[in-house]
């Protein structure tokens, strides 16, 4: 009736494990003295869909473009492109 719960459960323990590993990285990387620049460098080099070109085209402002491009790159849906791309654009480096 409201869906599968064992995914929506299985869901959110995954996003609660990524969420405590990502907090686990920015620990170790500080801890190696690695400059936060360095370790944002390496998370958008981690995403292969963050290609040179939706780099580009999210710096010049055409994030349709930049979701679509990245789209074509990876496969992903439209959900996950757009939250991709709206995450590198919110950390603001291209």
């Amino acid at each position: 009736m409201f869906g599968d719960w064992k995914a929506h459960a299985r869901i959110d323990a995954l996003t609660r494990r990524v969420a405590t590993l990502e907090a686990l990285v920015e620990r170790l990387a500080g801890a190696s003295g690695l400059p936060a620049s360095e370790l944002e460098e390496l998370r958008d080099a981690s995403d292969h869909g963050l290609t040179a070109e939706v780099r580009r085209l999210v710096g010049e402002g055409q994030k349709i473009k930049a979701i679509k491009e990245y789209r074509t790159v990876t496969g992903a849906g439209l959900i996950e492109a757009k939250q991709a791309v709206d995450e590198y654009e919110a950390r603001g480096r291209w």
